[in-house]
């Protein structure tokens, strides 16, 4: 393929002025959109080539400035099983037991008659991939042209003898709606150039846009559920469109539940069996509704004009815009079991007045939940084991991470496992590849550290407090604990005499404003 091919595409004009009543939000990436959109036929291994459907690379930079743009997940049993289908066609296709030498009356064409939905960038267009900010380059770039009165897509070179871009460069094409048709090219099939599928292209459309063509394709439809939409394309977490309906308290609710189903059921998390799904009231135990009450204001939560914080799991303020931290169900899942197993960590090695005199007590031992884990953190007199002092924990760590989220590199934990319901080992590989990032676990563990051996977790209940103790505690039962005990576990962060804390804590301060 030279530099200068021409493929011929049809214009294809879709406009009506009803549309335009409603006016558009350039500030949401909503800007007006183009009033066409073309179609054409291209080779498949061309458009792959192309094409921003690549294998992420895990060591990403950090960056400064994050723009918008994801990369959708990569489901490889499903490219497996398109790259047979182009080959053999079906049933071959899901019969991968049958050797087509020896079947070959089962060989049928493997057409794909559905169209590939793509957005062209333009020339110096910015991306986020992995956490770098990527430039479109100038030799990389499509361009259409008119000539003769048809519309054409000029191609650039493509580099090397694999003839595709390097891996380090934004490609031109963003595949907006089927992507496995062109990752069966990265399971090792080469269908050659007389293999086509129609494209419909649009030009330079906004992410904004883009998610909402995914939307009104794939989840309207019923094609997929709303809660792995959100998973599959990120964009959809931020989008204002969707706050008028059902779809975004979907993702906001029943995420918040499935977060809280996995830290009750997972093998390495600190809650497994100690959060009530049915309404027990049990001594270190919290209610299924509380954790995802507590979720929902934290790392669940939209970031807007009207709110002073996002949540990681939701949108956040990245230098003034609403931006989307692409985590799914399991990476976030993880976190979550992270951060509890650092607290019980630091439960296990602290030295505080306050850990020691649960361990002595009787009464604590004697109640303490689960056998061989300290009472200073499943104990009944344990704040750590409360409704407050979950909603401490989540809205604490929440707001570091975002204070703290260049340094993190937050963007740079990239996973491709995605599926309609979260497994226990897809949670397990997430904890390792988590286990990997040192800088966020270093962080985790400094915070951990500081909250335990700073702060006096104990409830106002526990045995042998001196009247003044009992007074000081009594503020953070009820209602009104909630604000006072969160407000009191940043300020122990902020005196902390490790730097990276105290300057993360009142970052976090700044953030809350104060919400809670």
């Amino acid at each position: 393929m030279s530099q200068g091919e021409k493929i011929p595409l049809l214009k294809v004009p879709q406009w009506l002025d009803s549309w335009a009543v409603g006016g558009w939000h350039p500030q949401d990436g909503l800007d007006e959109p183009p009033h066409h959109f073309y179609v054409s036929s291209i080779p498949l291994r061309t458009l792959y080539a192309l094409s921003d459907v690549r294998r992420r690379d895990m060591s990403a930079r950090k960056q400064a400035n994050p723009q918008p743009g994801y990369q959708r997940p990569h489901e490889r049993e499903r490219s497996g099983k398109i790259a047979r289908y182009l080959q053999y066609g079906y049933p071959l296709s899901s019969q991968r037991s049958l050797d087509p030498n020896e079947h070959r009356d089962l060989i049928h064409p493997g057409w794909l008659p559905g169209s590939v939905l793509v957005n062209l960038l333009p020339e110096g267009a910015k991306r986020t991939r992995s956490g770098e900010e990527l430039a479109l380059q100038p030799q990389y770039a499509t361009s259409i042209v008119q000539d003769g009165g048809t519309s054409f897509l000029i191609l650039p070179e493509l580099l090397g003898s694999e003839k595709r871009l390097p891996d380090n460069a934004l490609a031109p094409f963003e595949v907006i709606d089927g992507q496995h048709r062109l990752f069966a090219i990265a399971e090792g099939f080469d269908p050659g150039d007389d293999y086509c599928v129609p494209v419909v292209l649009f030009d330079n459309l906004s992410p904004a846009w883009q998610a909402y063509l995914f939307w009104v394709i794939n989840v309207e439809p019923k094609k997929i559920n709303p809660s792995l939409a959100f998973d599959l394309y990120p964009e959809l977490r931020n989008q204002k469109w969707l706050e008028s309906g059902e779809a975004i308290t979907v993702y906001r609710e029943h995420r918040a539940q499935e977060l809280t189903e996995i830290l009750w059921r997972h093998p390495e998390s600190p809650w497994r069996e100690r959060i009530e799904l049915f309404g027990n009231r049990i001594a270190g135990h919290v209610s299924n509704a509380a954790f995802i009450r507590t979720l929902m204001a934290s790392f669940v939560r939209p970031w807007g004009p009207e709110e002073k914080i996002g949540g990681l799991f939701g949108s956040i303020d990245r230098h003034g815009k609403n931006y989307v931290l692409p985590w799914k169900r399991a990476q976030q899942a993880a976190f979550l079991i992270r951060i509890w197993q650092k607290l019980e960590e630091a439960v296990g090695r602290s030295d505080a007045s306050w850990v020691k005199a649960c361990k002595r007590d009787k009464t604590q031992a004697a109640l303490q939940i689960e056998a061989e884990r300290h009472a200073a953190f499943v104990g009944q007199y344990s704040l750590l084991a409360t409704d407050q002092g979950v909603r401490a924990v989540s809205v604490i760590f929440n707001a570091l991470c975002q204070a703290n989220y260049e340094p993190l590199a937050l963007d740079a934990w990239q996973n491709d496992a995605f599926s309609e319901t979260t497994d226990d080992a897809s949670v397990t590989e997430a904890l390792e590849e988590l286990s990997a990032l040192a800088a966020i676990n270093a962080f985790l563990t400094s915070v951990s550290c500081a909250l335990i051996d700073g702060f006096d977790w104990r409830t106002s209940s526990f045995p042998g407090l001196t009247p003044e103790q009992r007074n000081a505690q009594a503020i953070y039962r009820g209602s009104s604990g909630y604000a006072a005990l969160q407000r009191a576990v940043l300020e122990t962060l902020c005196s902390s005499q490790d730097t990276a804390v105290s300057e993360a804590a009142k970052g976090a301060e700044a953030l809350l404003g104060w919400l809670q």
